[in-house]
């Protein structure tokens, strides 16, 4: 199995998009997109009825999983979140009540088994905002089921994953390339000199595309 080059992680409308198609512009990275909507249409169901936590979480570990197969069959990919973004969420469901015992037994065991077959990528890109930012932008972005999952909802979430790089050093064997990059300004993107020194923290990591 291959590396995957660059995953880029943080929690929803903290700009990971942005920075996924920033390096792919930038840099020449082939995407992996997030892939958050499936045929029964579980997210939806999700922020109606919590019920649902349990199939979409094991949906989406699947479905990350085996995007990081295609992935790793060539040195050029961008992931735009990953397995261990799952495990965020589904962790934070059971501390909510939304899975019984035996669901995240089921999750965890699936999780190991195939975190098995997961290499380090060469750069972990961790996106940061404060939570009133991320909820300025789900607001202004108009997606009505990210809307009705309410404010106490995505304040769980943000706490979820303040920790995450030391979650994910947690997980996985060896050094971790990482940044961190705080993207608390909506001026980023049109900034040139911002993005300019962001690219440049980044080609250290990968000198063959200098």
């Amino acid at each position: 199995m291959g590396q995957i080059q660059i995953i880029v992680e943080g929690m929803t409308a903290s700009g990971k998009s942005t920075v996924v198609n920033l390096l792919a512009e930038r840099l020449g990275f082939k995407i992996m997109p997030e892939e958050f909507r499936d045929s029964l249409d579980l997210l939806s169901r999700f922020h109606h009825d919590n019920r649902w936590a349990f199939p979409m979480q094991l949906n989406f570990l699947v479905k990350r999983f085996a995007q990081y197969l295609c992935a790793s069959e060539e040195n050029d990919y961008i992931m735009d979140r990953s397995i261990f973004g799952d495990k965020v969420y589904a962790m934070l469901y059971y501390r909510q009540g939304y899975f019984k015992d035996s669901q995240l037994g089921c999750y965890l065991t699936l999780y190991d088994s195939l975190l098995r077959y997961v290499k380090n990528p060469r750069l972990l890109v961790l996106v940061r905002c404060p939570f009133d930012e991320i909820m300025r932008r789900i607001h202004s972005r108009g997606r009505q089921d990210e809307i009705d999952a309410g404010v106490a909802y995505w304040k769980s979430l943000y706490d979820a994953y303040m920790p995450f790089l030391d979650f994910v050093k947690s997980e996985m064997p060896g050094d971790l390339n990482y940044i961190e990059l705080d993207l608390s300004d909506p001026a980023f993107i049109h900034t040139p000199s911002m993005i300019d020194a962001f690219i440049n923290d980044v080609k250290k990591y990968f000198p063959e595309r200098q």
